[in-house]
């Protein structure tokens, strides 16, 4: 069932997309990290926020 309000699909975007993943060992971060949570590695990236169509 798809969000049609507005401000829940984007509360709900922000929860799913905004965050950092560690190189290391792939772990989802918060978005203000400096290093990863689970290994201490400080090489982290941010998520690919692409939306498209699933297959």
């Amino acid at each position: 069932m798809p969000i049609t309000d507005p401000e829940k699909k984007r509360i709900a975007q922000a929860a799913r997309l905004v965050m950092r993943i560690c190189f290391n060992c792939g772990c989802r971060n918060d978005i203000n990290a400096s290093r990863c949570r689970k290994c201490r590695n400080p090489y982290l990236r941010l998520k690919n926020r692409n939306l498209g169509v699933k297959k």
